[in-house]
C-alpha cells in the first residue's frame, strides 16, 4: 500500500507540472482557426472536404476554446505516455528514463507536436490512444496469455474508432497493428481473441469512415491547394520526402535517443558475447555496432554544427543513405541479439512500429516535423525493451539502481525548468502583446504593431506576419476586421 502511495505520488507531481508548462504554451498558427468561427463553421459542415480526422478535430476544438483544459487534456496525455510505458515494462526506473526521454524530445518535434495545439490534439492524442492497445495486447508476447473478457471488445471496438480517427498515419499504422497482433495470437497461441477482433473491425470501421470524407479525393486528384499525393510519380515522391524530410526527423535529429540506443546496444553486446567464440552472428552484430556508432556521432555533429537549412544536396543524400544504413543495422542487430536471447518478436514489434508508421509519409505531402511523435515515442519503446534485455530477470537491478532513478530525475527536472523558463517568458511577451493591441483599438487606432515572441525557434507560426494568419489572429482574439497589424521586433514607440 505504502508502495502505491509513492506511485500515485510520483504521477500527481508529473502530471502537475508538466500541466503548468503546458498552460504557458501560447496558442500559435491553425489554433487560432480552430479557436474562432472558422473552426465552428467546419464543425457545422462536419470537416466535409477538409480532412477524415473526426476525433481530432473535436479535440482541437475544446482545446483552443480554455487555455486551462488545454493544460489538463496535453498533462494527461504526456503523463499517460509515461505510465503507459511503465506498465508494459513492470520496470519503476521505466518512469524516470520516459520522462528524460522526453525532457531532450528534438526541439522540432516538440515545437510542433507538443507545444502548438493543433499539432497536440492529433499528433500525441493519437499515440497516447495507440499506446493503450499495445499496453492491451503486449501479453501475447508471454508463454502463456492472460485470459481476455467477452466484455472487452467494447470498449476495444470504441477504441480502435477513435485511434482511426484522428490522424492517417497511426490510422493506417492500428489497421496493420490489429492485423499483425491477430495472426501472431493464431500462429504461436494457437487461438483467436474476441476483443482482438473487435479492436480490427473497428479499425478498419473508423479508417473507412476517415478516408470517406472528400478531402482525400480531392487530395489524390491533387486538387488540394496545401495537400498532394505523388505527384510526378510515387518513386519520384518518395525519395524526395524521404531525403528532404524523413531522414532528418524519422532518426537523425534524435541524437540524444540515438546515443543511448548505441550505449545500450554495446552494453548487451558486451554482456552477451564476452568470451564467446567469435562467429558469423558475433561479426554482423559488431559490424553492426560500428554503423550504429557512426551515425550517432555523425547526427550530434549533424544536429549541432550544422543548420538543416544550409545542407547542401550532396549531404542531404549521404545522410539519407547513412539513416537507411542505421535503420538496416539496429534491426539486423536486433534480430540478432533479440534470437540469442529468445525476445526476437519483442525487439522486431518495436522496430517494425517505426517503419510501419514511417511508411505512409513517403506518399504524401506536405509532411511536417510533428508527423514524427509517434516514432520517436517507439524509438522510446525500443530503448526501453533493450534495458530490459540489459538488465535481466533479476528482481533487484545491478545497473538500474536508486542513484540512476535520481540522476534521471535531478536531469528531467532541470530540463523541465529550462523549458518553464522559456516558455513563461513567451507567456508574458504574448500577453503584453495582445493587451498593446486591445489598448491601441479602443483608442481608435487602426493600425497597430505586434512584436515578435522571444524564442519563437520553440513555436510554430507564433507571430501573424501575413495572410491568412493576421485574419486568424482577428478573429480568435476579437479584433476588428479592419485592423492592419504589423508585426516587428521591436515596437517603433512605447505605449
Amino acid at each position: 500500500m505504502k508502495e502505491n502511495n509513492k506511485i500515485w505520488l510520483r504521477y500527481i507531481i508529473c502530471f502537475g507540472l508538466i500541466a503548468i508548462l503546458c498552460y504557458l504554451f501560447p496558442y500559435t498558427g491553425d489554433d487560432w482557426a480552430w479557436g474562432s468561427k472558422i473552426g465552428i463553421d467546419r464543425l457545422n459542415n462536419w470537416f466535409e472536404n477538409y480532412n477524415g480526422r473526426y476525433v481530432g478535430n473535436l479535440i482541437v476544438l475544446a482545446m483552443t476554446r480554455s487555455n486551462l483544459l488545454k493544460a489538463v487534456i496535453m498533462s494527461f496525455c504526456l503523463t499517460g505516455i509515461v505510465a503507459l510505458c511503465e506498465y508494459i515494462f513492470k520496470r519503476k526506473w521505466v518512469f524516470y528514463v520516459s520522462c528524460v526521454a522526453l525532457v531532450l524530445i528534438p526541439k522540432l518535434i516538440f515545437r510542433q507536436a507538443v507545444v502548438w495545439t493543433a499539432g497536440y490534439a492529433n499528433y500525441v492524442t493519437s499515440m497516447f490512444f495507440t499506446l493503450l492497445f499495445i499496453a492491451y495486447v503486449y501479453p501475447i508476447f508471454q508463454e502463456t496469455m492472460p485470459r481476455r473478457k467477452v466484455w472487452h471488445c467494447l470498449p476495444l471496438f470504441v477504441l480502435a474508432v477513435i485511434n482511426a480517427l484522428i490522424v492517417e498515419h497511426l490510422t493506417i499504422y492500428n489497421v496493420v497493428l490489429a492485423c499483425g497482433v491477430l495472426v501472431y495470437t493464431i500462429c504461436v497461441h494457437r487461438k483467436v481473441v474476441a476483443s482482438h477482433v473487435a479492436y480490427l473491425i473497428g479499425s478498419v470501421a473508423g479508417a473507412a469512415y476517415m478516408f470517406s470524407n472528400s478531402a482525400y479525393h480531392t487530395i489524390a486528384n491533387n486538387q488540394d491547394q496545401y495537400r498532394q499525393m505523388a505527384e510526378g510519380g510515387v518513386i519520384s515522391r518518395a525519395f524526395d520526402n524521404y531525403v528532404n524530410e524523413i531522414a532528418k526527423h524519422l532518426c537523425l535529429n534524435n541524437c540524444w535517443m540515438n546515443l543511448a540506443i548505441v550505449i545500450v546496444c554495446a552494453m548487451i553486446y558486451k554482456k552477451i558475447y564476452s568470451g564467446v567464440n567469435k562467429n558469423r552472428s558475433v561479426l554482423v552484430a559488431k559490424i553492426c555496432l560500428v554503423v550504429m556508432a557512426g551515425f550517432t556521432t555523425w547526427s550530434l555533429l549533424s544536429s549541432f554544427g550544422i543548420s538543416t537549412f544550409a545542407k547542401q544536396n550532396r549531404l542531404l543524400y549521404f545522410e539519407a543513405a547513412f539513416v537507411a544504413a542505421y535503420m538496416i543495422a539496429l534491426i539486423i542487430y536486433c534480430i540478432i541479439i533479440g534470437s540469442q536471447k529468445k525476445c526476437l518478436w519483442k525487439v522486431l514489434f518495436w522496430n517494425a512500429g517505426i517503419v510501419c508508421v514511417a511508411a505512409p509519409l513517403l506518399v504524401v505531402n506536405p509532411i511536417g516535423e510533428r508527423c514524427f511523435f509517434a516514432t520517436y515515442i517507439l524509438f522510446l519503446m525500443l530503448l526501453l525493451e533493450l534495458l530490459i534485455l540489459l538488465d535481466g530477470e533479476e528482481k533487484e537491478s545491478r545497473i538500474f539502481t536508486k542513484t540512476f532513478c535520481k540522476t534521471c530525475a535531478v536531469v528531467s527536472i532541470f530540463g523541465l525548468g529550462f523549458y518553464l523558463n522559456i516558455f513563461s517568458s513567451i507567456y508574458q511577451v504574448d500577453k503584453d502583446r495582445l493587451a498593446r493591441i486591445e489598448r491601441q483599438v479602443e483608442a481608435g487606432k487602426t493600425s497597430v504593431e505586434i512584436r515578435h515572441l522571444p524564442y519563437e525557434s520553440y513555436l510554430w507560426t507564433a507571430t501573424p506576419e501575413w495572410e491568412p494568419w493576421i485574419e486568424r489572429y482577428k478573429l480568435f482574439y476579437g479584433l476588428p476586421e479592419d485592423l492592419e497589424i504589423k508585426a516587428v521586433w521591436e515596437y517603433s514607440k512605447k505605449k
